[in-house]
């Protein structure tokens, strides 16, 4: 998408895909907030569907390491048995 809306903007202004000395033309950055911007507002479910599942994960994660954690020290400070041979 954000080639094409490069590719429609350069051509709107009349410009080619290179520059005169051979090199990739480019939008300022004020031109392409306008492409992030509309991207963002377009995928804004999919984004929040993202994150949510992302935190989601990190959650699991982190808890787990909390009970692992908490194990360990636990094993630490419960006091030892003594086997009988």
């Amino acid at each position: 998408e954000k080639e094409e809306f490069i590719h429609s903007r350069l051509k709107a202004k009349g410009l080619g895909l290179r520059t005169e000395s051979g090199q990739k033309a480019t939008l300022n950055a004020e031109e392409m907030a306008d492409f992030y911007k509309e991207f963002l507002s377009k995928n804004f479910q999919k984004h929040m569907h993202y994150n949510r599942d992302w935190y989601k994960r990190n959650f699991a994660i982190t808890f787990f390491m909390g009970r692992v954690a908490l194990e360990r020290v636990w094993n630490k400070l419960r006091p030892k048995r003594k086997t009988s041979s």
